[in-house]
């Protein structure tokens, strides 16, 4: 079975074979990291299962910068493991997966007096360079003043003394992170989403099983397995305390919200990454697809995860940074077109009080007593690394590691459909044959599933995204096997997403 049977309409036969067969290992949670310790052990030759509560890249791995980057603002925290990391795989995935990671110049503005002098500046982009074996797509250059303002015509003049343009890439998460699932299925293994974890089974001090709920047939399963991977990320101490209710919460919270602007309103041609007037932070305006993406804050919460709702604060922040940045774009709350946050599960183990932006994006993972793998933090660019660093742990556990293929993710590009049929995130009209193949292929059980992480254009306004729901009506039944009921309560399910996540707050007063 392969990604034909990777549909809603097939749930029931992927659910027998769940319960069928002990599992060499399952993972819980289908983000970006789930998703690619799924992928990795499918191809070594695993009888691997993953299940998701939600929908896959529903939490922090569809709610990112968008991003495969190396982390040049770590350099000034030291984290040069994890920059010498992200920069191999920037280059890695660039020549690898040349459909989905898209290199991106971006400029970095510099003034007279700045918080970043020109001199810092080169010797922080050698460093990067250097980071990268000096394998970037592109070199860095140094732009003078009157080019840095062809680039970018709304910046402030007073005190401009030019630019610098480098390169990172840029991907649509929710698709790279469906992409390393549907590899994983064609490699045998066994994907479900709307497949909560509900408990997990012991003999002994040992967890064997796990069991859980199919929230769109309502049936509930149980499935066994050698190994287990707790890969569900900001959800991570839900599971923990599943297997140990006394157990120290590993995970906090940090929250980042993004605004999208229409590419006419910002007087920009190129992504540009700053520093905040106001507390310094590194900033970023990308620009893909008639759109801007900005962002991010990284702020500490202890709000529900399951609801990463924008604050006025974050928005607000965001607003008068740009203002100070760049006056003259004259950009305001009527000018955002679509808001999202996600929170970041950062592992915080030493009790301190940290500021966020200062916590390591490293991985870390932990091993219980009960034999439960635990996985947390990390980023979008170093899920591979980081998947093959938990295999190890799994092989161990697992005993004979010699029965296992060596690891290959470093050299298969991810398959997936021609990009005409699977969007990449461009700017497209869905037609019939390309929903027909989201449905029939991609496992879209609901009307968000589909808009949010299938379709996933960034550019379209709440507005826009019901009125092609209700253009696609029929279509979308049929494909989904909705009966009219079934598709308008999925309607008002979807509008109430949109109202509640992706909302502008009211102002400040």
């Amino acid at each position: 079975m392969g990604l034909e049977s990777f549909n809603k309409r097939s749930r029931g036969p992927l659910f027998q074979r769940l319960a069928g067969q002990p599992f060499d290992l399952l993972i819980i949670g289908g983000g970006i990291t789930g998703a690619s310790i799924f992928r990795d052990a499918a191809l070594r030759g695993m009888s691997v299962a993953l299940l998701e509560a939600n929908d896959f890249a529903a939490g922090t791995s569809g709610r990112s910068s968008k991003l495969i980057h190396g982390g040049f603002r770590y350099l000034r925290n030291l984290r040069f493991r994890l920059v010498w990391e992200s920069c191999h795989e920037r280059n890695l995935q660039v020549r690898l997966n040349k459909r989905l990671v898209k290199p991106l110049p971006f400029l970095m503005p510099l003034y007279e007096g700045g918080s970043i002098s020109g001199t810092k500046l080169r010797i922080g982009m050698w460093l990067y360079e250097m980071m990268s074996g000096f394998n970037n797509y592109r070199f860095h250059r140094f732009l003078g003043r009157e080019e840095t303002l062809l680039q970018a015509p709304g910046l402030l003049r007073q005190g401009l003394l030019g630019g610098m343009l480098y390169y990172d890439a840029i991907v649509s998460d929710n698709r790279w992170t469906l992409e390393t699932v549907k590899d994983g299925v064609r490699a045998g293994g066994i994907a479900i989403n709307h497949a909560p974890v509900t408990g997990l089974i012991k003999t002994g001090n040992t967890v064997i099983g796990a069991t859980g709920v199919d929230s769109i047939g309502g049936a509930t399963y149980e499935v066994r397995f050698k190994a287990v991977v707790n890969a569900t990320g900001v959800w991570a101490d839900r599971i923990r305390k599943l297997d140990r209710a006394e157990v120290t919460d590993l995970v906090k919270l940090s929250r980042g919200t993004h605004l999208v602007f229409a590419s006419s309103d910002v007087p920009l041609t190129v992504s540009t990454a700053f520093i905040s007037p106001i507390d310094g932070r590194a900033l970023f305006l990308i620009k893909q697809n008639g759109c801007f993406l900005y962002g991010t804050t990284d702020n500490w919460t202890d709000t529900n995860p399951d609801a990463p709702i924008p604050g006025r604060e974050d928005v607000e922040y965001l607003l008068e940074s740009l203002r100070l940045f760049m006056p003259d774009s004259h950009l305001k709350r009527e000018n955002i077109r679509f808001i999202y946050s996600g929170f970041r599960g950062l592992p915080v183990t030493d009790g301190k009080d940290l500021d966020p932006s200062s916590v390591t994006r490293e991985d870390y993972i932990e091993v219980a007593p009960s034999g439960l793998i635990t996985v947390v933090g990390g980023k979008l660019t170093t899920a591979r690394i980081m998947a093959i660093r938990v295999l190890e742990k799994v092989m161990r556990s697992l005993g004979d590691s010699g029965q296992w293929s060596p690891c290959e993710t470093h050299q298969l590009p991810l398959g997936g459909a021609n990009e005409a049929i699977a969007p990449t995130g461009q700017k497209v009209e869905p037609v019939s044959s390309e929903i027909a193949y989201l449905c029939r292929n991609e496992m879209a059980c609901t009307l968000e599933d589909l808009m949010e992480r299938r379709l996933a254009l960034l550019d379209w306004s709440n507005e826009e995204r019901l009125e092609r729901i209700r253009d696609l009506s029929t279509l979308v039944r049929d494909e989904l096997d909705m009966q009219e009921e079934e598709f308008e309560q999925s309607y008002r399910d979807y509008q109430q997403h949109l109202s509640t996540l992706h909302s502008i707050p009211d102002a400040m007063r």
